[in-house]
C-alpha cells in the first residue's frame, strides 16, 4: 500500500472514530458525577438574578423630532444680519435673537404701516355692512365683493403681522429692527432655500437619537451621567440594517442638559429576566454556551444565551436557572475534557 493510500485511510478512520464517539456522547445525559473528578480543585458560585441588565455603551446625539421646530418667517429680503445669540444655543420666549438693517427694514415697516391702515378701513367696512346684509338692507353681490375685499386684505396683512409680532425693538430711524425668539427652546439657522430667517426647537421636543442595529434588543431606558431617560421611540422603518431610536425629551433637569447635536455615549438598560454568571464559568460546546450547574453529586452542563457582557462577568437566561443555583467557576476546563474523555488539565 502507498504512502498516500495508508494515510487516506487512517483519515477516514479518525473521521470515523470521531463521529461514533460524538453519536456515543450524543446518547449520554451531559453530566459529570461529583465523585468522579478525583483532586481536581472545584469552586462553585450562585447565580445572581436580576430584572435588568445595562448593556455596553452606544453613540447617540442631542437631536430633535425632525420638522418639530417652530420657524419665524423670512418677509425681507436681503437684509443684512446680526446674529445675537450663536445657533444652537437655549433661548428664553421673546428673547432677542438676531438683528436686520437696511433699507429693505424701512420699506417693510413702511408697507406694515399701509397694509394695517388698508385692512383696518376694510374690515370696518366689512363690520358695518354684515348687519345690513342680515337685513336684506344691501344685495348678496355687493355683500360678496365686501367679504372677498375683506378676505383679501386680511391674509395679506396678517403675513406681516406674523412676522411683526417678532420684532421686540424697532431702532429710531426704522433702519433696524431685532427679532426675538417665539417659544423657549434652541435657537437653529434656517437654509437660504426654505421660507424661515431662523428657527426655534422648543425644549419639550430636544431629546438623543440614536441607531440600533436591527438584530439588537431594544433598550428601555438610557443614561449618560446622573441622567436617565426612557427611550420614547424607535421608528418602525429601517434604515438599511438599523432603525433610530428617540428617548424621552432632555427636559429642563441640570444633569440632563447638553450642547445641541453634542455626541454623547450612553449606557442602555434592558428590561429582561436575567443572570449574571463569571466570565470564567463558560464552556463552548457544540457551537453553543454552556455553564456546568451543580445538582446534589453530579455536574450537569446545561446551555445559556449570553445577552450581554461586563468586564468580567456574563448577564445570560437560561431555564434552567433559580435564584438557588449554583455553577462551576474553577477547574471548568478540566472537567469538561474529563467529560470528553481527555484527561485533566
Amino acid at each position: 500500500m502507498s504512502h498516500i493510500s495508508l494515510t487516506l485511510c487512517l483519515s477516514a478512520l479518525s473521521m470515523i472514530f470521531a463521529v461514533s464517539v460524538q453519536s456515543a456522547m450524543a446518547d449520554q445525559p451531559a453530566e459529570v458525577a461529583l465523585n468522579e473528578l478525583g483532586a481536581l480543585s472545584l469552586r462553585f458560585t450562585k447565580v445572581t438574578a436580576s430584572s435588568h441588565f445595562a448593556g455596553l455603551d452606544i453613540s447617540a446625539q442631542v437631536s430633535a423630532y425632525p420638522n418639530s421646530a417652530m420657524p419665524v418667517s423670512r418677509v425681507i429680503e436681503n437684509a443684512a444680519i446680526t446674529w445675537l445669540v450663536p445657533p444652537g444655543t437655549p433661548v428664553a420666549k421673546g428673547q432677542a435673537v438676531l438683528q436686520l438693517e437696511g433699507s429693505e427694514v424701512h420699506h417693510f415697516l413702511t408697507e406694515y404701516e399701509t397694509r394695517k391702515a388698508y385692512f383696518l378701513l376694510v374690515k370696518k367696512r366689512f363690520d358695518d355692512n354684515r348687519a345690513l346684509f342680515q337685513r336684506q338692507a344691501i344685495s348678496s353681490n355687493a355683500w360678496q365683493d365686501i367679504s372677498l375685499a375683506y378676505q383679501t386684505a386680511l391674509l395679506d396683512f396678517e403675513h406681516l403681522d406674523h412676522f411683526y409680532e417678532r420684532i421686540s425693538n424697532i431702532r429710531a430711524d426704522h433702519l433696524q429692527i431685532t427679532l426675538s425668539a417665539p417659544i423657549a427652546g434652541v435657537v437653529l439657522t434656517a437654509a437660504q432655500s426654505t421660507t424661515a430667517i431662523f428657527r426655534v426647537v422648543p425644549s419639550e421636543h430636544i431629546r438623543l437619537k440614536g441607531t440600533l442595529a436591527d438584530y439588537q434588543t431594544q433598550p428601555d431606558t438610557v443614561s449618560f451621567g446622573q441622567c436617565q431617560l426612557d427611550l420614547a421611540q424607535v421608528e418602525a422603518v429601517s434604515q438599511g440594517f438599523s432603525r433610530i431610536w428617540w428617548s424621552a425629551p432632555l427636559g429642563t433637569q441640570a444633569e440632563c442638559q447638553a450642547n445641541w447635536q453634542q455626541q454623547i455615549n450612553v449606557s442602555p438598560t434592558y428590561a429582561q429576566a436575567v443572570y449574571r454568571i463569571p466570565n470564567s464559568s463558560i464552556v463552548r460546546h457544540d457551537r453553543q454556551q454552556y455553564v456546568w450547574l451543580k445538582s446534589a453529586s453530579i455536574l450537569r452542563l446545561v446551555p445559556v444565551s449570553i445577552v450581554a457582557k461586563e468586564d468580567d462577568s456574563f448577564w445570560v437566561q437560561s431555564d434552567e436557572f433559580t435564584v438557588a443555583t449554583e455553577i462551576l467557576t474553577q477547574s471548568v476546563s478540566a472537567v469538561y475534557g474529563h467529560y470528553l474523555g481527555l484527561g485533566g488539565e
